[in-house]
């Protein structure tokens, strides 16, 4: 596809080539006019689908070259651009015909987000008109026909893989037989065991198609979906300008979370296996076939899995509301406490016996964001922490079982103590607070943090309040209250554990101290905010 931007300010054509990402729009070369009469040497001159065009210009402007446009190139997609948000505007480039109206100054992003609904508009434009040339029967039976098609893709004769290759072509699908496609095996237990299931194949389909749009697995990522002799539905995810599909794990746990809220009474399972040719996908699909069945084991193949009598709510409660607590505990260097709740999430998702994996996935993906988020914020590039030993690709699929989970959480935060310890020297004041963050679940006193720091306690004493306003012994007690309340809104934790894991073995010293901070109890703290949640 090839857009052509027109405006008579070369400052904003300048900043339109240099912002706008168009290659992974799918859209093959942009071109630049000054004015009307450029533009349409150039659309005489080149095969243009989408004009993106500035009102006010001197000479004819705007809405002159649309008009033209329509009666000279009547498929020409165009946008109108401009610097007045006035209705009448939007008014007139409904009338004309315009794909979509912008104000300016219009950001890149939402540059991007017009173009991007005009290559798909224009793809599925593409697709009905040359499916309307293949006659009545396909355009009326598009699904029955796909259904044979798809899955001679499967076929052990090369001649029955070509003649569906051609076909597709033929329908507008963008395939090829050195092309590669994901593909996707998704089994409905209620829809597979039932002679006459609650939801059809045509509505499983379309839940199918609604999820991958809303995980926002979309053009241009093409989706072709089949049912097979065991109805068992067969996708193919490929890309419709690369070789090889981009659709990383966590894109495919967002679809198949999405498609469960949609069905939420369906007993569904799922699995990705290895992008591989069309021309020869046939081995890919025997595989995927014995993992399903449990004749082969293959770590390769990403399984997912959702039970209607275990919502995915009630899988994640282990890890419910962790997710801005953990970022705070790795942030704040209290590592112990983070890996005890880690493991105390571990432990439980490792008595499920239904939907263990989708709970996996779900710390997993959590952890990651955590710890991505982490080296972002400290302009850490995150392929430089794999290699050879432990690479990219084993952590991300550590969310298989909990013994590589664990081995990951581990690594991972190797990695976090080696960038602190590496990082520009802390004053001692800083340093003092790091100790403290860390050995929150043991009795410190001033003394202690004083020789950590190799000096008097009298000496740091005065040296912390002068540079933070507050006293050290104070500020110790704070800061566990802080953390009491952290752990306080989490009510699988008893209150009694929060005291210990804060160092405190003394239950009524630890009320006392908190209650004379927050005016409250710690469990009065607790249903206080049970109470909020609720409303």
């Amino acid at each position: 596809m090839n857009v052509l931007f027109v405006d008579d300010q070369s400052s904003v054509l300048d900043g339109t080539a240099a912002c706008i990402h168009f290659e992974k729009m799918g859209i093959e070369k942009a071109y630049y006019a000054s004015g009307a009469a450029g533009a349409l040497e150039l659309l005489k001159a080149s095969p243009i689908d989408v004009v993106v065009t500035d009102i006010e210009m001197p000479g004819e402007d705007g809405i002159w070259l649309i008009r033209a446009i329509r009666e000279q190139y009547p498929e020409v997609l165009t946008v109108m651009l401009t610097s007045h948000a006035d209705f009448e505007y939007a008014q007139e480039s409904l009338r004309l015909g315009c794909f979509d109206y912008l104000v300016q100054p219009a950001p890149p992003e939402e540059i991007e987000r017009v173009l991007r609904r005009a290559v798909q508009h224009l793809y599925e434009r593409n697709k009905r008109n040359q499916l309307y040339e293949v006659g009545r029967r396909m355009q009326t039976g598009e699904m029955e026909l796909l259904d044979g098609v798809a899955m001679n893709l499967f076929s052990a004769r090369q001649e029955d893989v070509c003649a569906s290759l051609e076909l597709l072509t033929l329908l507008g699908y963008p395939v090829a037989a050195e092309k590669h496609a994901r593909l996707l095996m998704l089994t409905f237990d209620q829809f597979r065991r039932s002679d006459t299931p609650m939801v059809s194949e045509k509505e499983i389909l379309k839940h199918l198609a609604e999820a991958l749009k809303k995980a926002e697995i979309s053009f241009t990522i093409v989706s072709l979906s089949a049912l097979n002799h065991e109805k068992q539905f067969v996708m193919l995810l490929f890309s419709a300008m690369e070789q090889t599909p981009d659709l990383a794990a966590d894109r495919l746990r967002d679809f198949f979370e999405t498609l469960c809220k949609a069905m939420p009474q369906e007993l569904i399972r799922c699995f990705a296996g290895r992008a591989a040719p069309f021309g020869a996908l046939r081995p890919e699909y025997r595989r995927m076939r014995d993992v399903i069945a449990g004749r082969l084991e293959d770590p390769g193949v990403l399984r997912m899995e959702y039970d209607a009598s275990h919502s995915l709510a009630g899988n994640s409660e282990p890890i419910k509301g962790s997710g801005a607590r953990w970022r705070s505990l790795l942030a704040s260097g209290q590592h112990r406490i983070l890996m005890n709740e880690f493991e105390q999430c571990l432990e439980q998702i490792e008595t499920l016996t239904l939907n263990r994996a989708k709970a996996l996935c779900d710390l997993h993906q959590r952890v990651t964001h955590m710890f991505f988020n982490y080296f972002y914020e400290n302009k850490v590039d995150t392929h430089e922490l794999f290699h050879n030993q432990y690479t990219y690709n084993t952590y991300m699929n550590s969310y298989s079982d909990a013994a590589s989970l664990r081995d990951a959480m581990a690594y991972m935060m190797k990695q976090v103590k080696e960038l602190r310890a590496g990082q520009a020297p802390q004053n001692d004041v800083e340093k003092a607070k790091t100790f403290i963050a860390e050995h929150l679940a043991d009795p410190i006193t001033v003394r202690d943090v004083a020789e950590h720091m190799c000096l008097s306690a009298e000496y740091f004493t005065k040296l912390f309040k002068k540079e933070t306003g507050q006293n050290i012994k104070e500020y110790i007690t704070l800061t566990k209250v802080e953390a009491a309340k952290d752990m306080l809104e989490r009510a699988d934790i008893p209150v009694g554990m929060v005291a210990l894991e804060l160092g405190y073995t003394n239950f009524s010293h630890f009320t006392q101290v908190f209650k004379k901070y927050e005016k409250i109890t710690p469990s009065e703290y607790r249903s206080r905010i049970m109470e909020e949640k609720k409303n």
